[in-house]
């Protein structure tokens, strides 16, 4: 069967029938859409986000009659189509209904983004859940700013905090279980990633379509990783480039747990804004032990109606006092900060002072003559760029030199403070 253009007007049987399998096409999701990168209209399911050609409706039509056990001689994909909705792209925008038209272009867009919608409005959750957030962040201080943060995410997800939660702990405790096992299911739209570069990465669209991403004990290799990611975590709108599309600027919804086992998972200053950072957990007993009590808190989990409660509790969680543009101050910010500070700190500020162009070789050398260990690389560039310098590479007595310098300093500056190395 072929769904043809008319060779006659349809009977009001006909449009009857047209009109009754265009409806159940609506209820299925099925929109036609004219998007960037074809020069042809499709069928685009909002439901399952997949495109059909219209020869879908050729076979599916003939499906629904043998179906329904009725028949239509003349058919017509037209009429069929006329009345589903006309969409030209899909856009994330949490706390709208199904679509999102533009008010200037009168364009439409699927909303991709789906809420949870529970069964109960019963809030009451298992002491086990409360216990389980007890060990994740033992401060009660620091634990209820957790909670009202991660229950902005369900009561206000269209607004983006200029600040995220960094978690350090030692490993078992959690911190994974709690997304992928307990908000995941409730919000959607969550990613787990291993590596900065799977956000800040070209095509990356983890910015554009999440309301919550883990960095899952990821390692900032380089100075400029930590200099991307702080521009990332504030900005509410991002760059974001598709392959085979143009690149553009988006509004971003995306909330940031970075989950360490490390006690310093970043270098951070003292004026840090950007996390809000919990005093570092570990086990109460042991491994084992905790294991054992994540184990009961699935349990009740995998009860029908505990994620409903878990919802509510969420979405009923008081936010009084809390700012999603202002991060309060917390003990373990503090304990990151103090970590990040070092005698290597101390050495350079003195070092400074005498030298203001040398090369790595010449910083490493005198590190060693005040009988301090080489530190790492990164660690290195952080303290560099904390005290304003900057390194390149300029021509000096006709041989191109890699030098340490203070920002903004002039060649010839460079030039007459540089010393050449004795052989």
């Amino acid at each position: 069967m072929t769904v043809q253009t008319e060779q006659r007007q349809l009977t009001e049987d006909e449009k009857a029938l047209h009109k009754e399998y265009s409806q159940g096409l609506k209820l299925r999701g099925f929109t036609k859409m004219d998007s960037e990168g074809s020069n042809q209209t499709r069928l685009f399911n909002r439901f399952n986000g997949k495109l059909l050609p219209f020869s879908f409706i050729d076979n599916d039509f003939d499906k629904w009659l043998h179906t329904q056990k009725k028949e239509c001689v003349q058919r017509s994909a037209s009429y069929i189509t006329r009345t589903l909705p006309h969409v030209v792209g899909t856009k994330f925008c949490p706390r709208s209904g199904p679509f999102y038209e533009e008010p200037l272009t009168g364009c439409t867009w699927v909303n991709t983004y789906r809420a949870y919608e529970p069964a109960t409005e019963d809030a009451d959750v298992s002491p086990v859940f409360h216990e389980f957030f007890a060990r994740l962040a033992p401060s009660d201080s620091e634990r209820h700013t957790f909670l009202q943060w991660l229950a902005h995410i369900f009561q206000k997800p269209e607004e983006r905090p200029s600040w995220h939660i960094m978690l350090p702990s030692v490993p078992g405790t959690g911190k994974g279980y709690l997304v992928e096992h307990i908000l995941q299911p409730l919000l959607h739209h969550t990613s787990v990633v291993a590596s900065y570069s799977r956000v800040l990465g070209k095509h990356s669209s983890l910015l554009e379509n999440n309301l919550l991403v883990l960095l899952d004990d990821c390692k900032a290799k380089s100075v400029e990783t930590q200099t991307e990611l702080k521009s990332l975590l504030t900005e509410e709108r991002q760059f974001v480039e598709q392959k085979y599309a143009a690149g553009g600027m988006v509004q971003c919804f995306t909330r940031f747990i970075l989950a360490s086992n490390e006690a310093r998972p970043l270098y951070l200053d003292a004026d840090e804004r950007r996390w809000y950072v919990l005093t570092r957990a570990v086990h109460r007993e042991s491994l084992q032990e905790t294991q054992q009590f994540i184990a009961s808190l699935d349990a009740w989990l995998k009860l029908p109606g505990s994620l409903d409660r878990v919802f509510n509790f969420f979405s009923t969680y008081p936010l009084a006092g809390f700012n999603h543009k202002s991060v309060p101050v917390s003990d373990g910010l503090r304990e990151v900060i103090a970590l990040s500070k070092n005698p290597h700190a101390a050495f350079l500020a003195d070092y400074l002072v005498e030298n203001k162009v040398f090369t790595y070789a010449d910083l490493i050398s005198a590190i060693g003559q005040e009988g301090l260990s080489k530190p790492n690389d990164l660690h290195l560039g952080h303290l560099l760029t904390e005290a304003g310098m900057e390194r390149s590479r300029p021509r000096i007595n006709g041989n191109q030199v890699s030098i340490y310098h203070p920002v903004g300093m002039t060649l010839e500056e460079i030039r007459a403070a540089y010393k050449e190395p004795a052989f």
